[in-house]
């Protein structure tokens, strides 16, 4: 399966808020990637409580990756 390389990306998570009952990390990050600016807003489930900011970081990329990586409504 060939995928197109990812283009480096650049962001900060703006805001983020884990709730550990239900194993979810609520957050906000902005950025660029290819010279477009983004906000995503979005939830995902963590199997291991991200204690540190950097363990929120790394959580947040993972998800951001994923979500670049699945096609658009154009095509792109």
């Amino acid at each position: 399966m060939n995928r197109a390389p990812i283009s480096p990306m650049d962001f900060k998570v703006t805001a983020s808020d884990y709730d550990p009952v239900a194993q979810h990390l609520h957050f906000t990050a902005s950025g660029t990637r290819a010279g477009v600016k983004f906000t995503v807003a979005s939830r995902i489930k963590c199997l291991k409580d991200p204690v540190t900011p950097e363990n929120i970081h790394l959580v947040v990329l993972l998800a951001l990756t994923d979500i670049f990586r699945r096609p658009s409504a154009s095509g792109r």
